[in-house]
């Protein structure tokens, strides 16, 4: 799992599988909630042929066409951005070739498409299917390869509807977007010329680059020679050859490792690895000592891919020196030595990039070598260390990394202790080993008069399942309890533990405990036991439980907070939008697929998408619903994140998302905070940790500043620290 984090003035420091990176200025959660963006327009789903009819009169399909294009017509010249909207997505519907002219006319740069993001995404689904026609494919690659244009706006004192646009980032993103979705078009059209287009965009500097290079990577060109000595003259060239495996293409490759461009002998070696070709040990043997660092971090990948004789030695060099430190040290989690590891703990010990610091430990505790262990314990003597060197032991797969963490437990300083009971809950739920004396050590916490202690010890008794929730949420101290409610996490989101979260929840009187206790709306809380104008606050308060309370609110499905609802599917912070869309997929409204297929329409942010897709294919009570039917077929065929192309094509075959009686796979997040002059985090301190799922879980951090979240799945995370204002402190006068 890797770990994002953002907060303008505290550092993060993660688990042995989660680096931190601290990101300049406040978070989402820590603002005041932003002016909603518009909800897009509920658009005609392209392909359909739902067209006024004269009464009395069924008209013949070039009569259907004729004035289908000709409504689109009128509405593309509409002032109104959203008559623009239909207009085009009324165009594709004919199937007519009128409607492509139109389609074709709305792409070029006087088209309303180089204006709105929003309609250039419209018009590369539409002209998606007409792409037997050349025109269609003309125009779609000039939407590839479109500039980067500013956000288009209508002056205030002019008549007529506000031409909203959104910020300049997602109107980027947009454009980014229908880029994707016009190279993905060409791709699956098999026409080589369509090919030789993507091609050259991916060759290029452009636009379009990045889209036509995920494009042929996803639909590689079958015909010989798209892949030879003509087009693999950049590094991305080379990369993609390596990714789709074209094994047409290696011999071009192997030459490429006597190129004179460094970057481009680079890519070679590392493109050889990725391929198997055992030819290339020797020539990665000989650059490893190479001049330049690139060619020689990059042979000494290859080598570690081949299994190189020796790899090792050569790994051990590039930890040693400063300049190539960062590549060895990723390259030591896939390869181990004695000599790795001194110098790992060497690098651990010289180096004062932070960063750099906790990849070197990261990498220790990767190694399967009782000494990984042994330098471990003994950078332990540095303080600073102590969160990241018990993660690493904590996971660790030396067979003395138990032993480790016994000896916390026997240690003096009470600190040390509780962070050798926190090791073990991780090594527990990871590698299910255990352990007699730290189950007494969490029982002794567990029993302390010390809130602190008892925070650790329940806690993870808690997570363990050696103690019943019900009666350990009931603890005096709202440390406990909060510590109490994020250990429920461990078995996933149980009616029977949700509901006991949010029993306690209605008379919590403590601000930070009760935004933890939130977790009970996990679920979305299907028996309302929380007030729906609590939900209505609480979502509105950017605290670390709105986005669960938004959830929760959208799946209420209460007619009088619909207009909120659409507030929040529309906000401009991607984790809202995202809790909105999940509870509708779970709500009551009868309207829920269409406003989840508007959603959709121009959703930029893939983690919002996926959500969304995953909404829609959760309702199987609504599996004929014709815009349901047509945004899956969209995401399925069009949409740029694998895992929402897989979302879609099982939801439209019919084929449940996950085999019932599966367990999911589940990790632990281990969290640190500390102030960057290495002082304590503030007292209370509360987050919502996104998980890979999307859901963000509201968490809060001891007094120590750890946080130890189970139940998490595999994937990426983000933490997102809640607000915490500072005291206020009147001017000094002079």
């Amino acid at each position: 799992m890797k770990l994002r984090a953002r907060h303008p003035a505290l550092g993060v420091a993660t688990s042995a599988f989660a680096i931190g990176v601290v990101l300049a200025g406040a978070s989402a959660l820590a603002q005041p909630p932003p002016p909603p963006r518009p909800i897009p327009p509920r658009p005609i789903p392209s392909g359909s042929t739902a067209v006024p009819e004269p009464p009395g009169l069924a008209p013949s399909p070039e009569l259907r066409a004729h004035f289908g294009a000709e409504i689109a017509t009128r509405l593309l010249r509409s002032p109104d951005p959203n008559e623009r909207l239909r207009g085009i997505a009324r165009a594709a519907a004919t199937k007519s070739p009128e409607g492509l002219a139109l389609l074709v006319r709305e792409s070029e740069a006087t088209g309303a498409a180089r204006r709105d993001a929003r309609a250039m995404i419209e018009v590369a689904r539409g002209l998606a299917g007409f792409i037997s026609e050349q025109s269609a494919k003309t125009a779609l690659v000039g939407i590839l390869n479109a500039p980067t244009t500013a956000a288009a706006s209508r002056p205030t004192g002019r008549p007529g509807p506000r031409d909203f646009t959104l910020d300049e980032a997602e109107h980027a993103a947009r454009l980014q977007l229908a880029r994707h979705i016009a190279a993905i078009a060409l791709a699956s059209s098999g026409d080589p010329r369509a090919y030789e287009s993507l091609i050259a965009a991916a060759r290029g500097s452009g636009a379009g680059q990045a889209a036509a290079m995920h494009a042929l990577a996803m639909s590689p060109p079958q015909h010989a020679g798209a892949l030879g000595a003509v087009t693999l003259t950049t590094p991305g060239m080379v990369r993609l050859a390596a990714q789709i495996g074209d094994l047409r293409a290696i011999e071009h490759v192997r030459g490429l490792t006597k190129s004179g461009d460094p970057l481009l002998r680079a890519a070679a070696f590392v493109a050889l690895g990725e391929m198997g070709d055992m030819r290339a040990v020797e020539a990665a043997t000989a650059a490893a000592t190479d001049r330049d660092l690139r060619v020689r971090a990059a042979a000494v990948e290859a080598l570690v891919m081949l299994g190189g004789a020796e790899r090792a030695k050569h790994v051990e060099a590039l930890i040693g020196e400063d300049a190539t430190a960062a590549a060895g040290i990723r390259l030591a989690e896939r390869t181990f030595s004695p000599g790795i590891v001194k110098a790992l703990a060497a690098r651990a010990i010289a180096t004062a990039d932070p960063i750099l610091r906790s990849a070197a430990i990261v990498a220790l505790g990767r190694a399967p070598l009782p000494l990984a262990i042994q330098a471990l314990v003994e950078l332990m003597k540095n303080g600073t260390l102590h969160s990241d060197i018990a993660s690493a032991i904590a996971r660790s797969p030396a067979p003395n990394a138990m032993a480790a963490i016994e000896a916390m437990a026997v240690a003096a300083p009470a600190a040390t202790k509780r962070l050798g009971a926190r090791a073990y809950v991780v090594r527990v739920l990871a590698r299910g080993e255990t352990s007699a004396k730290l189950d007494d050590l969490l029982e002794r916490l567990a029993a302390s008069a010390d809130a602190h202690d008892r925070a650790v010890g329940v806690g993870a008794l808690v997570a363990l399942g050696k103690r019943a929730l019900d009666a350990a949420i009931a603890d005096k101290d709202a440390r406990v309890r909060r510590a109490v409610a994020v250990a429920s996490l461990v078995d996933g989101p149980k009616p029977a533990a949700l509901a006991v979260l949010l029993a306690r929840l209605a008379t919590e009187k403590d601000e930070a405990t009760r935004e933890v206790l939130a977790i009970g709306l996990l679920e979305g809380d299907p028996d309302a036991r929380v007030p729906t104008l609590t939900l209505v606050e609480r979502a509105e308060s950017a605290a670390a439980d709105a986005p669960l309370s938004v959830l929760a609110l959208a799946r209420r499905g209460d007619d009088a907070y619909s207009a909120k609802v659409d507030a929040f599917l529309g906000s401009r912070d991607p984790i809202v939008r995202a809790h909105a869309a999940r509870g509708l997929g779970l709500g009551a409204y009868k309207d829920a697929v269409g406003r989840l297929a508007a959603a959709y329409a121009y959703e930029a942010d893939a983690g919002v998408r996926r959500v969304i897709v995953g909404a829609l294919a959760a309702r199987t009570a609504d599996a004929t619903a014709p815009s349901r039917v047509e945004t899956l077929r969209i995401a399925a065929a069009l949409d740029p994140d694998r895992v929402v192309r897989s979302i879609a094509a099982r939801a439209a075959a019919g084929i449940a998302l996950s085999a019932p009686g599966v367990r999911a796979i589940r990790d632990v997040a281990w969290l640190h905070l500390a102030a960057p002059d290495g002082g304590a985090a503030p007292a209370n301190m509360t987050g919502a940790l996104e998980r890979p799922d999307g859901l963000a879980v509201p968490i809060a951090f001891d007094d120590e500043g750890y946080a130890l979240v189970p139940g998490i799945p595999p994937g990426d995370a983000r933490l997102v620290l809640a607000p915490r204002l500072p005291a206020y402190e009147p001017p000094k006068l002079p």
